[in-house]
């Protein structure tokens, strides 16, 4: 896209969604660039229904809980809010009053909400934060047969379904830890009450990286997941365009 294409989009909307994600391991069968890839496809599948920017993605995200598996790039809290926050300042100059973070790692999302809260603050912009397993949060639950939590059955799955040649099945394991408590859940769609806890040395509690079970990942179940996300996308696009 060209700046006079910008220029041109500029009359249709005021929306601009940036992706976020991460480069980090995903257990013996998934790539490091998941993340940064299923927030930046979402991100593109949706904008093809209903008139929004997309800009490229932010590739690195807080993942020092991964470090000790080779290939993982981390950037601390405040590098982040900072990269968002100059981002978003830059659409919010051209004219996108209204920005949507798209996340697609967990270990972002608090960091992500303290970005968000500031370039609201600072700028007046309307700013939405959206991780993908919680604004399609009802079909994860009607999907899901395992824990959802890192290279698991629905991040595999939906890498299944927008990425098959990127993802080896054969080398996918089943690694589950078990808690110090009944109120810590290795699973970010657990309804159950529970206390958050220190993101942990995934090395220390998964030799494969991998927190869930990708053996039961599918295409089906990827391509569910990814047309519930975009179908949501898109409504909250449109409604931020009505107002």
């Amino acid at each position: 896209m060209s700046w006079p294409e910008v220029e041109e989009i500029k009359k249709q909307t005021d929306v601009a969604i940036i992706p976020v994600g991460s480069t980090e391991q995903h257990g013996l069968h998934l790539p490091l660039k998941t993340d940064a890839f299923i927030a930046y496809e979402l991100a593109k599948l949706a904008a093809q229904k209903v008139p929004v920017v997309v800009t490229p993605p932010i590739f690195y995200g807080e993942s020092s809980h991964h470090l000790d598996f080779p290939g993982t790039i981390s950037i601390n809290s405040s590098t982040l809010v900072s990269l968002i926050k100059d981002v978003a300042k830059s659409l919010v100059r051209h004219g996108f009053k209204k920005i949507i973070i798209l996340n697609a790692h967990g270990g972002n999302t608090h960091i992500l909400q303290t970005a968000a809260n500031e370039i609201h603050q600072e700028t007046q912009a309307f700013v939405a934060l959206v991780d993908w397993w919680t604004i399609a949060s009802d079909e994860v639950m009607k999907i899901k047969t395992s824990p959802i939590w890192h290279a698991c059955e629905l991040e595999t799955s939906i890498m299944l379904a927008l990425d098959l040649s990127s993802v080896d099945l054969s080398k996918a394991v089943k690694q589950i830890p078990s808690a110090l408590s009944k109120f810590i859940k290795y699973d970010f769609a657990a309804g159950e009450p529970r206390a958050r806890v220190a993101w942990p040395n995934v090395k220390k509690v998964s030799g494969s990286g991998v927190i869930g079970d990708p053996t039961k990942a599918s295409i089906e179940k990827g391509e569910k997941i990814v047309n519930k996300v975009v179908e949501r996308l898109v409504t909250l696009i449109t409604e931020l365009l009505a107002k």
